[in-house]
């Protein structure tokens, strides 16, 4: 592939069309300009601008009491989603740039600048869509949806549409909640919601595909891409929109390849993982510390392993950790490079830190570590079985109140605790501004499949402190104050 071609391919992966609005022909006239916008021109580029929209949004600011590792920890230390988020950010924004330069010195006419932007911003909004108590919310979804409305003799397998919708719901994914927030939930009442940029969606989109696989048929082993499952039924035309946009090879129909950019965005979560985890599982007490830190130093080079003499204990953690970063960035680079160009043919799956074999068996250590003595602890389990029950109890009072067409006294005061704007889509909005509907009637015009959704769109964007107040009040077990 010649240079002008790979620049050709870059301009399309980087497109700033913003999904859910509708194309602006090339011979359309520019738009008049007010006074205000001449003196105060706005000079951010449009992935500056979903960079910004994602940290000004209500969802992120929730990350701050969502769990990353420990649930509801009482340290102020520990990080939360949150700083996970931006902590990820930093890391890929230097990715991102690093590999600009590289492929520019290479021949493709791209801004490095430009690509650090859309990752950093792919990292904060990759775990925007988490619910409460991370991946053990998810679990428990799960688990609802099976016991609920999945088992055996169960009537709800027929109100579903499609084995897809059913699907949907019975492997509740955060990726593709994160996806269903950006293009829906911001800026419910227009399509594609706050419109992101579809290079932006297309390198936060790790898992590019719908929850069931054409034919019905199981995921490829070795497929990083196929390993979840990244939209919703309910959002395929947007998806659909977003990935065809930027040009990713659509293997089947609605399953692509990765933009190559969602490896960067992988690298840096997956580096903040390993690393930062295992310190926070240190400073906790639940890995000795020194022993934390032969593990970081085991990732560098012998002669940047050894520790800065005299330095101890959070300091020596400190500096193993950035020295460990400062390594792993500029790896997982070279092996962007070293397989880009497979990547931009959609042919490459697998993780960029699996393909580090210099690195590759010291970040197993470190995350078996960090399993066995942070994830697996005894507080962390309780507190993740509590989220269960927690989460469980809520969609059987919320479903029930939603998805029913004739509410008893009950569920008509569960509905109101429920916004109205819960329940509004675009194709409403002409007639919701003439007439705007109440509460029932919201909730009539839906399908049970978007009803349900509804309900795991409030559930899934509620803080973990605040899901557990909730249920507790409405168990009876705590009143308002």
């Amino acid at each position: 592939m010649s240079d002008t071609t790979r620049t050709d391919t870059w301009r399309r992966l980087l497109s700033g069309h913003r999904v859910g609005s509708e194309p602006r022909p090339e011979s359309a006239p520019p738009q008049p300009v007010s006074a205000e916008e001449r003196l105060l021109p706005d000079e951010r580029t449009d992935y500056d601008r979903d960079y910004d929209r994602i940290v000004f949004s209500s969802e992120f600011r929730c990350l701050h009491d969502k769990t990353q590792v420990f649930p509801l920890s009482s340290s102020d230390y520990t990080r939360t989603r949150l700083t996970h988020s931006i902590e990820a950010s930093c890391v890929g924004r230097s990715l991102g740039q690093l590999a600009g330069r590289h492929l520019r010195a290479s021949g493709v006419d791209v801004e490095p600048s430009h690509l650090g932007t859309i990752v950093a911003a792919g990292c904060l909004a990759h775990d925007i869509g988490n619910p409460p108590f991370g991946h053990s919310g998810e679990s428990a979804i799960q688990h609802w949806v099976e016991q609920r409305l999945c088992a055996p003799g169960s009537p709800w397998p027929e109100r579903f549409a499609s084995p897809a919708e059913r699907t949907d719901l019975t492997l509740f994914e955060g990726n593709a909640q994160g996806f269903r927030i950006l293009t829906r939930l911001q800026s419910r009442e227009r399509r594609g919601g706050l419109r992101y940029t579809a290079a932006l969606l297309g390198a936060m989109g790790k898992y590019p595909r719908p929850s069931v696989l054409p034919g019905e048929r199981a995921r490829r082993e070795g497929f990083v891409s196929e390993k979840k499952f990244g939209y919703f039924q309910d959002d395929v035309a947007l998806a659909l929109e977003a990935y065809r946009a930027v040009g990713l090879v659509e293997r089947e129909p609605g399953v692509f390849s990765r933009h190559p950019l969602a490896f960067l965005v992988e690298a840096a979560d997956d580096i903040c993982y390993a690393v930062i985890d295992l310190e926070d599982s240190a400073k906790l007490g639940l890995v000795p510390m020194p022993h934390a830190c032969e593990l970081l130093e085991a990732v560098l080079p012998p002669k940047h392993g050894s520790r800065t003499p005299h330095s101890h204990g959070e300091t020596r953690m400190a500096q193993a950790r950035a020295r460990a970063i400062g390594l792993l960035i500029p790896a997982c680079v070279t092996a962007f490079l070293e397989h880009v160009r497979e990547m931009e043919a959609g042919r490459f799956e697998a993780p960029l830190v699996s393909v580090l074999p210099e690195v590759r068996e010291q970040l197993r250590a470190i995350k078996d570590v960090t399993r066995a003595h942070g994830y697996e602890s005894e507080r962390v389990l309780q507190i993740e079985s509590a989220g269960f029950k927690t989460l469980g109890g809520l969609l059987d009072m919320f479903a029930g109140a939603v998805v029913t067409d004739a509410p008893n006294k009950e569920e008509r005061k569960l509905r109101q605790l429920l916004p109205v704007e819960s329940f509004q889509r675009p194709e409403h909005a002409d007639e919701d501004r003439r007439s705007p509907p109440d509460r029932d009637e919201a909730i009539r015009r839906l399908t049970p499949y978007q009803r349900l959704l509804c309900v795991t769109d409030s559930i899934s964007g509620m803080t973990d402190g605040f899901a557990v107040e909730l249920f507790q009040r409405l168990s009876g077990i705590k009143l308002p104050t």
